[in-house]
């Protein structure tokens, strides 16, 4: 859609390129960063671009592992604390106020 407004999708692609071509951060803590936002999005074709561009870089199997691990876990800490329900037993309150 944001082809439809020249402006802002030539915005777009200069900040879009920026963020991923330029900036302070080494191309290793880019691709984390990389696999992390697609692992999240569950944008499998930009996570197999990170995956070998992390592979060229160096990275193991393990390390691209973790790195995938590191991102559901925190993402899943998140739903968890959200569905987690109180429970009576869980009220460790001394009060009787309000019971």
């Amino acid at each position: 859609m944001l082809a439809l407004n020249p402006d802002l999708n030539s915005y777009f692609d200069k900040f879009f390129n920026e963020s991923i071509e330029g900036g302070s951060l080494p191309e290793r803590e880019k691709v984390v960063a990389i696999i992390t936002s697609a692992t999240l999005l569950n944008d499998q074709e930009t996570l197999k671009n990170a995956v070998l561009t992390a592979k060229q870089l160096g990275f193991t199997n393990e390390e691209i592992g973790q790195v995938t691990a590191i991102a559901i876990a925190v993402s899943s800490q998140q739903l968890k604390n959200t569905l987690e329900v109180k429970t009576p037993e869980d009220n460790t309150s001394s009060s009787t106020c309000c019971q």
